[in-house]
């Protein structure tokens, strides 16, 4: 074998193994970017798009032809492998194009360059070498930081937001790749008609330059705005939590009315049942006592923390629980003019206790416990509520329940912390009382 075959052939294994390298980094990127978690299949993915990388250089395929093959692993993997749904593959595999898109065009910027310049192979296949090893550093670098700094927005289940983001990078893709023949092999003298071919070499260089900052411009705003969307969303979720704690206001308010029309009328009940029994009419009477108990069964609270507001919370919520044969106990008073307003008792306590009927419920094998506990503590409320629950596999993830809990803690400057151990989940909230005095 020749030198020259020698250099060749080492070249194609040096390009393998610098592709293999940029394919681990993209599929890490796909993890951290979409939040997910399958980075088992890691070496099949680079093994499989190595392979595609090798048959289309040892069969000179075009460009397009990788290009297609490329995205589409990307895009099965990612919806097969990592469990993503198709609409949430596209704009992460739309970012990693465009990144590779500079590259590639950087790449071929420095290399036309040097295909004018003479000098010996040996010195251009290294210089070649050393280029592109600085640009694939560059390029997982870069995806480490794309991923790192946007996995908020990519992680969500609606990244279709990123979408905005899919006609500008594909406008800058296909002037790149066309306007520099990217996607043909490379030809000792740039194309007639080509974006080189117009403009120097060094012009091209400040052209995608000038698209790299305007794509992460775009990413940055749409990110933004994605974030602003979050905002807007979940400021609407708490705004209908507190119209659901406002109509438990208005139904303790009817069912304080209610009570107080009952016992206006009990003077009365109690003549008619007196009348029964005198007429020795039994089974009458005893027909009207059990629907007078019917009734004061209705109005009738059992629990009483001292803020009448929380009795009807804390009974509807207790009595939903234990009908899904969930155990309760608790030790709850509170004054009235404790100084937290009744809609964020409402908030903090109807939120926590969802959450814990929701774990409870998943329990198998045990018999589910819920404990609530309030107490005033000098200048400080303190509220926790401990739920048994299935031991968590991994991170936990928290829904909106505790973020407008979290949200109602600020306002009154106190703190929340959560326990997640030996089955028993714990919520302790410690809310500042004179904050609102």
């Amino acid at each position: 074998m020749g030198y020259p075959h020698i250099v060749s052939a080492g070249f194609y294994i040096w390009w393998l193994l610098l592709n293999g390298f940029l394919y681990f980094s993209e599929f890490h990127f796909l993890c951290r970017f979409t939040g997910s978690r399958e980075k088992k299949y890691t070496v099949c993915y680079v093994l499989l798009s190595s392979l595609i990388t090798f048959l289309v250089m040892y069969f000179r395929g075009s460009g397009v032809l990788r290009l297609f093959l490329h995205m589409g692993i990307l895009l099965c993997f990612s919806r097969f492998a990592l469990k993503l749904r198709w609409e949430d593959t596209v704009a992460p595999a739309t970012i990693l194009l465009t990144l590779f898109t500079f590259m590639e065009g950087f790449q071929t910027v420095f290399m036309r360059w040097m295909a004018g310049h003479s000098m010996e192979m040996r010195t251009a296949v290294f210089i070649q070498m050393l280029l592109s090893a600085g640009l694939a550093a560059v390029l997982a670098l870069t995806m480490r930081f794309v991923s790192d700094t946007y996995a908020c927005t990519g992680g969500q289940k609606l990244s279709s937001r990123l979408y905005p983001l899919l006609l500008p990078c594909s406008f800058i893709v296909w002037v790149i790749r066309s306007g520099l023949g990217l996607d043909m092999w490379m030809e000792p003298v740039p194309r007639s008609g080509s974006l080189l071919g117009k403009r120097s070499g060094l012009w091209a260089l400040v052209w995608i330059l000038g698209a790299c900052v305007i794509f992460f411009i775009l990413l940055k705003l749409v990110s933004r705005i994605a974030a602003l969307s979050d905002q807007e969303m979940e400021q609407k979720r708490l705004e209908e939590q507190i119209r659901m704690q406002y109509a438990y206001l208005e139904e303790a308010k009817k069912r304080n009315e209610l009570y107080r029309t009952f016992q206006h009328d009990i003077n009365n009940h109690f003549l008619v049942l007196s009348g029964l029994i005198r007429e020795k009419n039994y089974d009458e009477a005893k027909n009207y006592f059990d629907k007078l108990c019917g009734s004061a069964d209705s109005l009738l609270i059992g629990i009483e923390t001292g803020n009448p507001v929380l009795d009807i919370l804390l009974q509807e919520k207790f009595s939903f629980a234990v009908s899904n044969g969930i155990e309760v106990k608790h030790d709850v008073q509170i004054s009235k003019d404790c100084g937290v307003e009744d809609i964020d008792l409402c908030v903090i306590l109807a939120n926590a206790l969802d959450n814990a009927v929701h774990a409870c419920a998943e329990v198998t094998g045990k018999q589910p416990e819920i404990s609530v506990t309030v107490r005033r503590r000098h200048h400080f409320l303190l509220m926790e509520v401990v739920n048994t629950m299935v031991p968590a596999q991994g991170r936990m993830e928290f829904g909106t329940g505790l973020d407008n809990i979290r949200h109602t803690v600020e306002k009154y400057e106190g703190t929340m912390e959560i326990e997640n151990s030996g089955g028993k989940f714990r919520l302790t909230v410690l809310l500042c009382l004179g904050i609102h005095n």
